[in-house]
């Protein structure tokens, strides 16, 4: 299985795919601002407890795409970038199947113009659709032109890999593996 790229994704255009090199060219890059690019808002809010985040359409919040990333305030700060992470991914690669619906949290997606029940669980797509966006989030902070160096810099060392790339060390485990290192 060949890991995924942002080069060669199709469905990411050439100045989305600009602004992603930029941010994955050095770890000073902010995240909120890369989708504040996007036109997408972040907030921070009280969730349920499962829920890490979700795109929400939300024209009145004034972002520039009509959509916003809420996150989940009891996350933890690595958890809320990988969040806001997954949610640029659902954004830029999931554009067709957003178009049709109010709310997109991975765990059911809510379409009030569609459905009379404003809640379905999720498909067989969206569970590929929730790989993907981890993909994505995996890839945007964790590059591997900036991971295998820092790997071999830090001895493979996971919980200064974590710090160092502001994820949780799970995330790291699972990059480390992706790329084949030991």
């Amino acid at each position: 299985m060949r890991e995924y790229s942002f080069r060669s994704d199709l469905r990411i255009n050439d100045w989305e795919r600009a602004q992603l090199k930029e941010f994955c060219s050095s770890l000073e890059g902010d995240i909120v601002q890369l989708a504040n690019s996007f036109g997408l808002k972040v907030l921070v809010e009280e969730l349920l407890p499962y829920e890490r985040g979700f795109l929400e359409k939300a024209p009145s919040y004034g972002s520039a795409s009509g959509w916003v990333i809420k996150l989940n305030k009891n996350d933890r700060a690595e958890t809320q970038q990988f969040t806001v992470g997954h949610e640029i991914g659902h954004f830029v690669l999931h554009k067709a199947r957003l178009a049709d619906l109010d709310v997109f949290d991975g765990r059911m997606n809510r379409s009030t113009i569609t459905e009379a029940d404003p809640f379905a669980y999720l498909e067989k797509r969206d569970s590929i659709m929730e790989s993907e966006a981890n993909n994505f989030a995996t890839l945007l902070l964790m590059p591997p032109n900036l991971f295998k160096p820092a790997y071999q810099r830090l001895a493979g060392d996971r919980a200064a890999l974590a710090k160092l790339f502001f994820v949780a060390e799970t995330a790291v485990a699972r990059r480390i593996g992706e790329l084949g290192f030991s």
